[in-house]
């Protein structure tokens, strides 16, 4: 959960010929979960993933967020853009430890997914529930963060279709990238 604060509005008195607070500042308890999208993509009719957002949407994908009780509508247009940044690196924070490497990238791709889905490469909501449920995956988990989720429905998808095994080759080139890899993390040459 994401706690932000968005900062109150001030304006000019004439009459008094000083500043005056307008609003007070409100705090926000936000959740980037399936339950926001779910709640997003039945407003606007198309997925969250597919499309840049136009301003009005961005926000509106805030309000779905919200967790808080009862909050002026108003308020979301006075977000700033620390929010907006604190906001974007929520949703694009993993939320768990697990770091799923596709090693087998060629031989997997589109494995586990409908094939309707393979082709228009459509990920919404329902997709995501149906993906939930064909893992046992409690509804109690849309409230989770996203991410956390979505990761726990790769891991389910690959201890229920274990990945065939590495040909020798691609052991080879993967050993090849690794070595790679290391020798410019640590500036040798081998």
């Amino acid at each position: 959960m994401l706690t932000i604060t968005i900062p109150g509005d001030e304006g000019w008195d004439p009459e008094k010929e000083e500043f005056v607070s307008l609003s007070s500042p409100v705090t926000l308890k936000l959740e980037h979960s399936l339950l926001s999208l779910a709640k997003w993509e039945s407003k606007w009719h198309k997925p969250y993933f597919s499309e840049d957002k136009t301003d009005e949407e961005k926000i509106d994908y805030v309000r779905c967020m919200t967790v808080s009780k009862i909050v002026d509508p108003n308020v979301y247009y006075r977000l700033t853009k620390e929010n907006m940044n604190a906001i974007s690196r929520y949703i694009d924070d993993p939320a768990t430890a697990t770091k799923i490497y596709d090693l087998h990238k060629k031989q997997n791709q589109g494995k586990n997914v409908p094939k309707w889905a393979q082709k228009k490469n459509i990920q919404t909501a329902e997709v995501f529930y149906a993906a939930m449920f064909e893992c046992n995956i409690p509804l109690e988990f849309e409230k989770r963060h996203l991410n956390h989720l979505l990761t726990l429905i790769k891991v389910c998808q690959e201890r229920m279709n274990p990945s065939d095994k590495m040909s020798k080759r691609d052991q080879r080139e993967w050993q090849r990238a690794q070595n790679a890899a290391r020798k410019r993390k640590l500036g040798t040459k081998g």
